[in-house]
């Protein structure tokens, strides 16, 4: 596996991971109703956006640079 493959699984482990962070912290919101569990729940669906938008920008460079 290419260190851009092994880049990409982890980018995308990473979102994965924020945006199940985000689901959790949502969920405890709906039972607790605490403004810091819906802060959480945002940010971290900004981080997953903010990954998925780095790892577009990562998969261009690459394509420009002919890495493959």
């Amino acid at each position: 596996m290419s260190l851009k493959n092994v880049h990409l699984l982890f980018v995308m482990v990473a979102t994965l991971l924020a945006l199940f962070c985000g689901v959790q912290a949502f969920e405890r919101f709906r039972a607790d109703g605490s403004a810091m569990l819906l802060g959480a729940a945002l940010l971290a669906v900004v981080a997953a956006a903010l990954l998925v938008q780095y790892e577009r920008r990562f998969l261009r460079r690459c394509r420009e640079a002919g890495i493959r």
